[in-house]
């Protein structure tokens, strides 16, 4: 038997397998700490990729099985041979452009694939989504006295700039949602950072990881947005490596990789008109992870993508 931890989630577990000539992917989550944020999300994941197993056989891993392993539920998934997830690809290969277009290219075609499974949005989520994915993140991770006192000085320094706290833009945000009008949505991923979507250069295709259900909003371009928070924000990228914080400034010493850049444009080449709510959607999905890093432990990294949101949010709502 062989097994190796992988990364991925911040609450539960993934370990690689190899038993006895089978591989898999086993994911498994405490029952009881942090049950909201850990057991709940993992249990909802479980559903949805046993949905999307049937919607769209080639697009997600297969579940092979479910149980619980003493007091420790576990799902096991197929083993992706040869694919690796396009984070990992961008910041640690040397690529041509032509190769780094196929990749976005196969991105865009497993989005329009998941995305091609329409209903129309005959319900007002607008408002739900701010409440529950802007408010009430804040208020999750304000639960966290480090954060919290982070939080209240109102004012931070981004890279030498200043920037705002969050509560100058609340009211923004919430008038946003209340008017933003979602016709038609979409089965999403939910969580597609790069890290989340695999890519085999033999066979030139992704595979998406890690969706997410409670995404309040099923809409495409929630998912656009999640691409361009590694794209363009390079959160994952970041996320791996050391943010600095002094006082109530924040920065980092990050080189990023020409790969993202590249891959951003082709990417973003491909966009419609909605920039507004993309941008919107991308800023939100910063606040969206406070509580997970402040319950994994990771206030730095809450703190300085706390800021970067803000930031955003300052270049929208000029």
């Amino acid at each position: 038997m062989r097994s190796i931890k992988l990364k991925g989630g911040s609450l539960s577990s993934t370990y690689y397998h190899d038993i006895i000539g089978e591989e898999f992917v086993r994911k498994s989550v405490n029952r009881d700490v942090n049950r909201e944020y850990g057991y709940v999300r993992w249990y909802s994941q479980l559903k949805k990729l046993q949905r999307y197993n049937t919607q769209y056989p080639n697009l997600f891993p297969k579940v092979l099985r479910a149980g619980i392993d003493a007091y420790t539920p576990y799902f096991d998934l197929e083993y992706l041979e040869g694919f690796e997830d396009i984070k990992t690809i961008l910041a640690t290969k040397k690529l041509t452009e032509y190769e780094i277009a196929n990749v976005s290219e196969a991105v865009w075609k497993g989005f329009d694939q998941l995305h091609s499974i329409k209903h129309k949005s005959m319900i007002y989520t607008g408002k739900l989504y701010f409440v529950e994915e802007v408010q009430q993140k804040i208020n999750d991770a304000l639960k966290h006295r480090e954060f919290e006192e982070f939080y209240d000085m109102g004012t931070h320094v981004y890279f030498g700039g200043i920037v705002h706290g969050l509560s100058n833009y609340m009211n923004e945000l919430e008038n946003f949602f209340d008017e933003v009008e979602i016709i038609e949505e979409e089965n999403i991923h939910g969580n597609p950072t790069l890290e989340n979507i695999m890519y085999s250069f033999d066979e030139n295709r992704v595979v998406f990881i890690d969706p997410y259900e409670e995404s309040i909003i099923d809409t495409k371009y929630l998912d656009y947005a999640q691409v361009l928070q590694c794209s363009r924000s390079h959160y994952g990228h970041i996320n791996d490596n050391d943010v600095v914080i002094e006082g109530g400034g924040v920065s980092h010493r990050i080189a990023t990789p020409k790969n993202f850049h590249t891959f951003n444009q082709h990417f973003e080449s491909k966009l419609d008109n909605n920039k507004m709510l993309i941008d919107v959607l991308e800023a939100t999905q910063f606040i969206r992870m406070l509580p997970f890093k402040c319950l994994a432990g990771d206030i730095d990294k809450a703190k300085y993508f706390y800021v970067h949101a803000c930031y955003l949010l300052s270049k929208v709502f000029k």
